[in-house]
């Protein structure tokens, strides 16, 4: 089992139209249910510079200290919960998850 932090890295975007609603939903309501699972260290959002059409507009890193953080969150209530508004909300905001994935650190470098 790693010693050091995981990341689960999510890329999304929604429609032109519903980019708005998207980025306040994502922002105010989604981010802040998923902070209420106390496994879930950090989370940072980025937006692509640029307009490359293959990449993702929008990309999440959840952090988690360990394997079993990780493990459980897919499993807590904010998680089910989160799933449920997205669930309810996904058309309005125009979701697209273009990818997720999880990954550990091998090595950091630092100047």
């Amino acid at each position: 089992m790693p010693s050091h932090k995981l990341i689960q890295v999510v890329a999304a975007e929604s429609t032109p139209e519903k980019d708005a609603n998207f980025e306040k939903w994502y922002t105010e309501v989604h981010i802040p249910m998923l902070f209420k699972y106390e496994g879930v260290k950090e989370i940072n959002r980025y937006r692509l510079k640029g307009n490359d059409k293959q990449c993702s507009k929008y990309m999440t890193i959840y952090e988690f200290d360990n394997e079993k953080d990780l493990a459980d969150f897919p499993k807590s209530r904010a998680f089910a919960d989160a799933v449920a508004d997205f669930e309810d909300k996904k058309d309005s905001v125009g979701f697209i998850s273009r990818w997720a994935g999880v990954y550990e650190r091998i090595k950091s470098w630092k100047k």
